[in-house]
């Protein structure tokens, strides 16, 4: 009986870590193991008040895995290549007719200013690249609200469908009754100009895929719980 009572013990503790959003079961992605230490490296040097660490590695994993097993996950080489755009690396870099984000970043910070095209791959500079560019994002947004976690969710909604993007759903927000533009859950989160009508080859709009972007990263599952240890700490 006793052994009994130890096993059923167990089990309810698995059961209340999962529900706290630790995995125990979920390993890293394999391409991940190496190049954590350094996207831990350039998160102290570059934005070290970032908290937590762990919604980049969390961001990197949204970018670039289609599954964790896939060969791309991960993967400095990973490319998105559509009549709308191209995207490559951990950050999934965007390209199109109308702007360039690779331009963009290089421009944010010197110690990118020598990335060349030919470099695209190398797997330092995409990590900088991220921190770089999510860091002077929050900068801004903190002009937009005092708390942390809505200039993170402010972040990451921009970083995935625009600064501009985020911008105009603050303004709608702003103008639909009960609607708080200084707070993203269950206020931004809400209100936006995006489509709500499926792309095809996304399988979903772009309004489903920016909040399930944020909500993917600023989460500890399904994602960032498994960085946790490697960059939080």
């Amino acid at each position: 009986m006793n052994h009994l009572r130890v096993v059923m013990w167990l089990l309810t503790m698995m059961a209340l870590l999962v529900v706290a959003g630790y995995s125990l079961a979920t390993p890293l992605p394999p391409n991940a193991i190496p190049l954590l230490p350094v996207l831990k490296k350039e998160i102290l040097q570059h934005w070290p008040g970032l908290n937590p660490r762990s919604t980049l590695g969390a961001l990197v994993e949204q970018e670039s895995c289609v599954s964790l097993k896939s060969k791309r996950c991960w993967s400095p080489r990973a490319e998105l290549k559509t009549d709308r755009e191209y995207g490559f690396g951990l950050g999934q870099i965007t390209i199109t007719k109308r702007f360039n984000v690779w331009e963009e970043t290089k421009r944010m910070d010197p110690s990118l200013r020598d990335w060349q095209w030919d470099d695209r791959y190398r797997a330092d500079y995409q990590l900088r690249g991220i921190v770089i560019k999510n860091r002077n994002t929050y900068a801004q947004m903190s002009k937009l609200t005092p708390r942390r976690i809505d200039r993170l969710s402010f972040t990451f909604s921009a970083y995935n469908g625009g600064a501009g993007g985020l911008i105009k759903d603050r303004t709608l927000c702003s103008k639909t009754k009960g609607c708080d533009p200084t707070r993203w859950s269950g206020h931004v989160e809400l209100t936006s100009f995006k489509s709500r009508t499926v792309v095809k080859g996304y399988g979903k709009s772009f309004y489903a895929i920016n909040r399930e972007y944020v909500k993917n990263i600023m989460s500890l599952l399904p994602r960032r719980q498994k960085y946790v240890a490697a960059l939080d700490s």
